[in-house]
């Protein structure tokens, strides 16, 4: 009887092992244009990337507002807006100062003030991502602060100062340059947008390599 439940013990710490090597060999997930993430699969869209329209004066938000239909939500967008459908829902998600005005949509919410690095201009780009339990981004860094507001599902975001659990309804703003990686921990699927606001002289983004993961911290 001993031997059987040593041999259990030792086939589920085979099997463990197994399943988190098979995880950390996981391709980190990367965005692109037309990502599978369009159809309800695991990936990462760029919704939209273009040049921040008008002079910047004061403190900027960013604001996410939710419609009943894209069309609405379209009719609504100003030049800084960008209107999509989402994780189930329809969204408009504003860069714009602090304002009450909901643009006709119900308010979700209200992000920033957001520091911006010194650039003679900015690029607005608006990300929708839906990873399953395991997967990881890169880890990478931007040109301009990162906000996240997760929609459904928990990830862990890891800096190199802390580790931070984001839930459903949470959201999280990354400063320019910080070193960072989000990585799926739950069961359920993590479904997030976000926005970079990056000097438009720069790349958005810019991988770092595995061995950068020892700045990191690690949820537990």
């Amino acid at each position: 009887m001993k031997e059987i439940s040593f041999t259990l013990l030792l086939m589920f710490a085979l099997c463990e092992i197994a399943s988190g090597q098979a995880t950390q060999n996981r391709s980190a997930v990367k965005c692109a244009d037309d990502s599978p993430e369009r159809r309800g699969e695991e990936g990462c869209t760029i919704l939209a990337s273009r040049p921040l329209s008008g002079a910047i004066t004061g403190a900027i938000y960013w604001h996410i507002d939710r419609f009943n239909s894209l069309e609405d939500a379209k009719k609504a967008a100003g030049p800084n807006s960008v209107a999509a459908e989402a994780h189930g829902g329809v969204w408009l998600m504003t860069v714009e100062g602090k304002t009450s005005d909901h643009h006709g949509g119900r308010h979700v919410a209200l992000i920033g003030p957001l520091t911006l690095p010194a650039a003679e201009g900015y690029t607005m780009r608006v990300q929708s991502s839906l990873l399953r339990h395991g997967a990881s981004t890169p880890i990478h860094i931007h040109s301009g602060p990162e906000v996240f507001y997760i929609v459904s599902g928990e990830q862990c975001l890891e800096t190199q100062k802390a580790a931070h659990r984001l839930k459903a309804g949470k959201f999280f703003v990354l400063a320019t340059d910080q070193i960072h990686r989000g990585r799926v921990q739950s069961t359920e699927m993590r479904g997030a947008l976000a926005l970079v606001l990056h000097d438009s002289k720069r790349p958005p983004s810019h991988d770092l390599t595995e061995s950068d993961s020892s700045f990191l911290m690690a949820c537990r």
